[in-house]
């Protein structure tokens, strides 16, 4: 059993290390494209808040079709959990950098302009550097992201279709079906001690190095070692990429449109062949519609129940780790290790324990897909935006308590913590499908809804019924988003300035 456990944390780890550095390269890409050309900006945003909104479920046909069909179980399934982490991951990054770039000095690009330097050394030289801070402070909410579905990208299953790869996911799924207690709980610690090493040496003193940050317990001297190696790896790698862009750039091949042009056929011949031959699709997608309006309610009710309390825990722990910073630290790491441990992992360690309360267990697995993104955002963006000057002077005329709370430290926050509520408003929507069904070994589970609704589309193979109810609830929280969340945030910047 230790060799085998072993051998799935390793390749979980590896996983999860793949995804995040495929996930921090696209964020650079896409986020520097978006914030530097304005028709790049208006094509990918929109595009980019339907794919967050889309829960994982919604892209296992695709990772079906794309990779396991192509390249066969073992290649294609690895791909395959990896793109799913990926898209756990990377949405943060990818606004963190275009936040980052698109807030640069205008001053820059005249300098850029006039030196005619190429893109390259712009990306190399002052792109990546200026986004440090935020990719920095991003990684820990995509980090635990990424775990927090492992599961489900180890366990891909559409219909009869079931692909299983080993990991330590996979490895706890199967303990509990086994009904081997000792190879659950041994999974289970071994899941808790990945998750707390890595933040203790590599993500907490990474942030706190680039953000400045004290709230966060990490161990620098382990990280200066790593840091040390990285830093010499990442100059070797730019001497060699500076080296053979010298040499490409002399070939002028638009290499990028031959591989689009190249691919794009393919896919939508491959669309087309399944799709277009049935004559009953749009009826079928109407019904879809319909089945999805009736369950909506049910979710939408429950995500935004728990956005609000998730607001308020958050902005209750944040204040604890602001003003007892020693607590504080121990509230962030707990943070850390809860936000990251799998949505499906709490279903088996909660229900036993609230034997005909299954509501609450449903209610904990959505706070722990949404509270989170409030109380980082405000940990690491908001308290640097609390100046030092206003805490001196709530010191000075004795402002404590309940006062210091509802008329300085709130307010001066109010921007970071809505715009945390932004993103735990879809980070519930997602976990809907945690939360809302689960079928594990014996357990089965079902509190209705749109989460409910997918898990059964997956489980009986009904690729358009989950491809069409994911778009459906993107399109919900997109609107949602667009409608109402982006004019409170609009108003809240333009009232509350710290001055």
């Amino acid at each position: 059993m230790t060799i085998e456990l072993t051998i799935s944390t390793s390749l979980s780890l590896g996983r999860m290390l793949a995804a995040y550095m495929l996930s921090l390269i696209l964020a650079i890409v896409t986020g520097v494209a978006m914030a530097r050309n304005k028709y790049v900006e208006s094509i990918l945003l929109p595009i980019l808040d339907v794919l967050q909104s889309i829960p994982i479920l919604g892209f296992f046909p695709a990772v079906l079709a794309v990779f396991i069909t192509t390249l066969g179980p073992v290649a294609g399934g690895e791909l395959s959990s990896i793109f799913l982490i990926t898209t756990s991951l990377v949405w943060n990054m990818i606004f963190g950098v275009y936040s980052s770039i698109k807030s640069l000095d205008p001053s820059i690009d005249h300098l850029v302009a006039v030196y005619k330097l190429p893109l390259i050394h712009r990306f190399l030289y002052i792109y990546i550097p200026a986004s440090k801070s935020s990719i920095a402070a991003n990684s820990i909410i995509s980090w635990a992201g990424g775990w927090f579905f492992l599961t489900s990208a180890e366990v891909i299953s559409m219909g009869r279709v079931e692909y299983r790869l080993k990991g330590l996911g996979s490895f706890i799924i199967k303990a509990f079906e086994e009904g081997s207690t000792m190879a659950y709980t041994t999974g289970l610690l071994a899941l808790f001690m990945v998750i707390l090493v890595s933040y203790l040496i590599i993500w907490n003193p990474f942030t706190m190095k680039y953000t400045g940050t004290r709230t966060l317990l990490g161990f620098m001297k382990a990280y200066d070692v790593i840091d040390k190696a990285l830093s010499k790896t990442w100059g070797f790698i730019v001497e060699k990429v500076v080296a053979a862009y010298n040499v490409v750039a002399r070939v002028k091949i638009k290499s990028t449109h031959i591989i689009i042009c190249s691919i794009l056929p393919l896919l939508l011949y491959q669309y087309h062949t399944r799709l277009a031959l049935d004559n009953s699709l749009y009826s079928k997608i109407l019904e879809y519609g319909v089945d999805f309006l009736r369950v909506a309610p049910i979710t939408l009710i429950r995500v935004y129940l728990v956005v609000v309390t998730g607001l308020a825990v958050s902005i209750l722990l944040a204040y604890i780790s602001h003003t007892r910073l020693k607590l504080g630290k121990i509230i962030v790491m707990s943070g850390e290790v809860l936000s990251s441990i799998p949505a499906m992992m709490w279903w088996p360690i909660l229900l036993p324990l609230l034997k005909g309360f299954p509501q609450i267990v449903m209610m904990f697995v959505y706070l722990q897909g949404s509270l989170w993104y409030v109380f980082f955002n405000v940990l690491i963006f908001g308290l640097s935006s609390l100046r030092e000057s206003i805490i001196e002077l709530s010191e000075i005329y004795n402002v404590r308590g309940r006062l210091y709370l509802s008329r300085i430290f709130i307010p001066s926050l109010l921007p970071s913590i809505l715009a945390g509520g932004l993103s735990a408003s879809g980070g519930a929507w997602n976990a809907s499908i945690a939360a809302e069904y689960i079928v594990l070994g014996g357990l089965t589970v079902d509190m209705g809804g749109v989460g409910s609704l997918l898990n059964k589309q997956a489980q009986a193979g009904d690729v358009l019924g989950v491809l069409s109810t994911s778009f459906f609830m993107s399109l919900v929280v997109v609107f949602i988003n667009k409608t109402i969340w982006a004019r409170i945030l609009g108003k809240i910047r333009g009232y509350y300035v710290v001055e």
